[in-house]
Parts: C-alpha cells; sequence; structure tokens
C-alpha cells in the first residue's frame, strides 16, 4: 500500500529530496517516513503538509498519527 505522502508528491510531481529541503530534513528522513520505518515528528508533519498545500490528516492517517 503507498504512504499518502508519496502519493501526493507523485500528484504534485515532487520528489521527497525537494521535500526534505522544504522540511529542513535529510532525504533519508523522508524516505524512511515513506516507507514506515520512521515515524514522522509533528514538526516534520505540519511542514510537510504546509509544503504540499494540503491537511495534515491527509498526509498521515490517524491511525499513523496516534502511533507517533
Amino acid at each position: 500500500m503507498q504512504h499518502p505522502l508519496l502519493a501526493v508528491l507523485e500528484s504534485q510531481e515532487r520528489t521527497a529530496s525537494w521535500l526534505a529541503r522544504r522540511c529542513g530534513k535529510s532525504p533519508a528522513y523522508v524516505s524512511r517516513v515513506i516507507a514506515g520505518t520512521r515515524q514522522p515528528s509533528p514538526d516534520f508533519r505540519a511542514r510537510a503538509a504546509v509544503s504540499l498545500g494540503v491537511p495534515e490528516t491527509l498526509l498521515f492517517p490517524a491511525s499513523e498519527n496516534e502511533a507517533a
């Protein structure tokens, strides 16, 4: 199952590296979030949503937010 963050990045023709630069994180951090091997920090969730212009809840479903 594709991570919602990756789906939005692809729909906007953006890359994980682009998002990493916008959020002040490494590309590896973003890749790990997308792969599900790293829980995103609250700061990253907020910055990613603003950078992509979508609600945070669209990028990070409630079940993932509760696990963080």
